[in-house]
């Protein structure tokens, strides 16, 4: 395995994969951190980023995902790649192999992103401690998800030559998880697909906002945890892999 890894990074060394992909975290931390901060949103900016960040989570990670399985898949696609290698390793081992070393940029990214967050928070002066505990949650709750896209995005990339059917997969995933969040009267529909629990485990809501009084009499309060969705999300990226893997292990490459 560790040769395998070793291979891969040599193989992306010049192809800028990380790299695109902490080009697509800046674009989404400046996409979820710009905008005018006034008093009220100091005072509210620890509550209000655990409220406001599952969006754009479930817009970029997705995509961050898409991009990062998809350059790393494509390698092997051109030039009759996979099969060499299956002459040499097992197809079980090269799925394993391509899995983690593409996981390990993608949760990197979400480190960065939950720390620079932080970071930024402290820079501009929100008011109070940063609450470690609920933003270490958020950081379980946005890692998690990502992992469970990414399994499914990667299987996708090594099944298909052609990517543009993954990315199509992708990015209808995306838009039915994200439809789901502005459809909060139906947090059923978050839990359909594994897009949507960027929403689904969203503990922090907003109380009391109206367009005429807006933040006046407004109020962010932790809601609980899902943990019941947190589990049901780790049991379908268990089952996507071992189903992913089997697939591909079966494959004519």
């Amino acid at each position: 395995m560790i040769k395998l890894l070793k291979s891969e990074f040599r193989k992306t060394r010049r192809r800028y994969v990380f790299i695109t992909a902490i080009l697509i975290t800046a674009f989404g931390l400046v996409w979820s951190l710009h905008g005018r901060y006034n008093e009220i949103a100091l005072r509210f900016g620890w509550m209000s980023f655990l409220y406001q960040l599952p969006l754009t989570n479930a817009i970029f990670m997705p995509l961050l995902s898409i991009i990062v399985s998809s350059r790393l898949c494509d390698i092997e696609h051109k030039g009759m790649m996979l099969k060499q290698l299956a002459v040499v390793t097992d197809k079980g081992k090269i799925y394993d192999a391509k899995l983690i070393y593409g996981l390990g940029m993608v949760v990197i990214c979400c480190l960065i992103n939950w720390f620079v967050t932080i970071a930024f928070g402290c820079i501009i002066g929100f008011y109070g401690d940063v609450p470690i505990r609920l933003y270490l949650l958020y950081l379980l709750f946005t890692v998690v998800p990502t992992i469970a896209v990414y399994i499914f995005q990667h299987t996708l990339s090594l099944l298909f030559r052609n990517q543009a059917l993954a990315f199509f997969a992708g990015i209808t995933g995306t838009f039915c998880g994200l439809f789901s969040m502005f459809l909060p009267q139906l947090p059923w529909l978050r839990r359909l697909f594994i897009w949507g629990y960027y929403g689904a485990l969203q503990f922090v809501g907003l109380f009391g906002w109206t367009k005429e009084a807006r933040y006046e009499n407004a109020y962010f309060e932790v809601m609980g945890f899902d943990w019941l969705s947190f589990g049901v999300l780790i049991a379908a990226a268990i089952l996507m892999y071992i189903i992913g893997r089997s697939l591909f292990c079966r494959k004519e490459v």
